[in-house]
């Protein structure tokens, strides 16, 4: 059902064409000057507006003008009795999403308006999808109340909106993509695409063609042109990880897109401009692989301009329960047959307890093998994966005091409680979302631990 405003000075037109509208469901009202025109889609929305070309106080593309600018998501159809090219080109230019000759024909009218709701479901279904990308990557989903991971967001907040070229390092499942991510959706290059290029995925022979692209019999086997994976990320950000498993001949061709801003498909002789922000990333020691000689030192500078090192999750066990809360619930609201709705203590001690040689990636299979196996509604040590219940660091968390049971689990839930708050940036209603309480209990416990919201936030 849409909401249609029909502008003509056709009494006749503006009633059948009311009628036909109603008849499909649609809500519509009508105008038959342009005074009234402006008056109506000043005040209301309209999915769709009908306007006659010739109106007997202004033009209808006054009309169409002021939809574009106060109605940009809405779809302009003009009726016209002057079918020539010059008014169809015009009107069309202007905005408008097409033209109608009278008389109108019913069956051409139901035609083009199924069209324009088509046209108008999956621009708002893009939107949307574009909306739930920019969430999914924004920082308040981003998981980290420790200090290491605030500074990060920090920086991340700093470089977003420029164009340097970012060299992301830390270990195997640490979430360098996801940063990478949070990169390109916070800055002025999100409305193209994120394009992430696993380097170690390819051959030597082959990353060159993937990357570049090629032209027709460039080699054997090219058999057609392929596009590249710089041009399909134009306008965008290309993420390369794993930078560091590749050759030192494609480096050097890598180096001079860096430099040049222009890249060869492999066959061709004529250069190709590029306009990708550059990302990179590596579990590898760079700059050892430099000393052994086996990655070039000016590809490191260059791609070296910001680096944002990520640690490994045992240097920030604070964020543990956190992450685990936050896979949990990813996992349970996909359960149809039982419902999880906490982890118990014992579990996160558990959980806190193991080093996660896998980091963050580790973690959240853990969690979602427990949500399968768990009998319960609650996440038990019994539900967590043997290898992590079996293997126990040799002593307790440095956050975690050693000395009375009371006092060490007051520790631990008022450290839970500075972590959640100081991730939300101290927005209580989204800390009480994280932690699975209530925004009144949280209050309470802000309380009870004599907690300060704003030395929270301001340490």
């Amino acid at each position: 059902m849409a909401d249609i405003i029909v502008v003509d000075d056709d009494l006749g037109i503006c009633r059948s064409l009311q009628m036909l509208f109603n008849k499909d469901g649609h809500r519509v009202s009508i105008a038959h000057t342009g005074a009234q025109a402006i008056s109506l889609i000043t005040d209301n929305y309209y999915d769709v507006i009908f306007t006659d070309l010739k109106l007997p106080d202004v033009s209808g593309m006054e009309i169409v003008a002021l939809a574009r600018k106060r109605l940009p998501a809405s779809e302009v159809l003009i009726i016209t009795g002057y079918a020539t090219i010059e008014t169809a080109v015009e009107a069309i230019k202007s905005g408008a999403y097409d033209y109608l000759t009278k008389p109108l024909s019913i069956e051409k009218v139901r035609i083009t308006l199924k069209r324009v709701m088509e046209k108008i479901a999956l621009t708002q279904q893009v939107d949307l999808l574009r909306r739930q990308l920019h969430d999914s990557f924004s920082f308040e989903s981003m998981i980290g109340g420790s200090t290491r991971m605030q500074e990060i967001f920090k920086i991340i907040r700093q470089i977003a909106d420029g164009d340097s070229t970012v060299l992301i390092t830390g270990e195997s499942g640490t979430g360098k993509e996801l940063v990478a991510r949070a990169i390109h959706f916070n800055s002025p290059r999100r409305g193209g695409s994120f394009v992430a290029v696993n380097c170690a995925a390819f051959s030597r022979e082959l990353i060159e063609s993937e990357l570049f692209g090629h032209v027709k019999g460039a080699f054997t086997g090219a058999i057609k042109e392929k596009t590249g994976f710089i041009e399909i990320a134009s306008g965008g950000t290309l993420f390369l990880d794993e930078i560091g498993e590749t050759s030192t001949e494609f480096q050097a061709k890598l180096l001079r897109v860096l430099q040049e801003g222009e890249y060869y498909k492999v066959g061709h002789t004529s250069p190709s401009k590029m306009n990708a922000r550059i990302i990179s990333a590596s579990n590898r020691n760079l700059e050892k692989a430099i000393a052994e000689g086996i990655f070039r030192k000016d590809l490191f500078y260059r791609l070296n301009v910001i680096t944002i090192d990520i640690p490994p999750l045992r240097e920030r066990r604070q964020d543990i329960p956190l992450l685990a809360h936050h896979f949990m619930k990813k996992y349970a609201s996909r359960l149809t047959t039982k419902e999880i709705t906490a982890l118990t203590t014992e579990a996160i001690e558990v959980l806190m307890q193991y080093n996660y040689p896998g980091n963050i990636r580790e973690l959240e299979n853990a969690l979602e093998y427990a949500v399968t196996f768990a009998h319960g509604n609650q996440i038990t040590p019994a539900d967590l994966p043997t290898s992590i219940v079996g293997a126990r660091v040799n002593q307790l968390p440095p956050q975690l005091p050693q000395g009375p049971l009371k006092t060490a689990l007051y520790e631990y839930e008022k450290s839970i409680l500075i972590s959640a708050l100081t991730h939300c940036r101290g927005n209580i209603s989204m800390a009480a979302r994280l932690l699975s309480i209530s925004r009144q209990r949280l209050q309470q416990k802000l309380k009870e631990f004599a907690l300060n919201l704003k030395d929270i936030v301001d340490p």
